[in-house]
């Protein structure tokens, strides 16, 4: 009977062992996730914007939007960029510009820091 109270406690403690395991990488990860806000800017106007912001984790994007007349009807013309760090390694660009003829973006991939 002590044997099997001995494998109760000793599974006791593997459990223990692996949720706790389970919760500190849970926390880590929690932590290496918070994404901090470097830059944050806008302005609006009576017709248009402006924005921009960057992040810790190497994200960015900035914007410029004005109001468009095509025909008869009012729109708005927007061109701007972002960048994100990829999964893959890669830093990517987008750049583009949105208005009556559709968006259309252009991609390039940033080079990267050799040191």
């Amino acid at each position: 009977m002590s044997a099997n109270i001995s494998h109760i406690a000793t599974s006791a403690n593997v459990k223990l062992f692996v949720i706790s395991f389970v919760v500190v990488a849970a926390v880590a990860q929690n932590a290496q996730d918070k994404v901090e806000i470097l830059t944050d800017r806008s302005f609006v106007r009576e017709n248009g914007y402006d924005f921009e912001f960057k992040t810790s984790d190497g994200v960015s994007r900035k914007e410029q939007a004005q109001l468009i007349t095509v025909g008869d009807h009012q729109g708005i013309g927007i061109q701007g960029s972002y960048s994100y760090p990829a999964p893959d390694g890669l830093t990517y660009e987008v750049t583009f510009t949105a208005d009556d003829k559709g968006y259309k973006p252009q991609i390039r991939v940033l080079p990267t820091d050799s040191q």
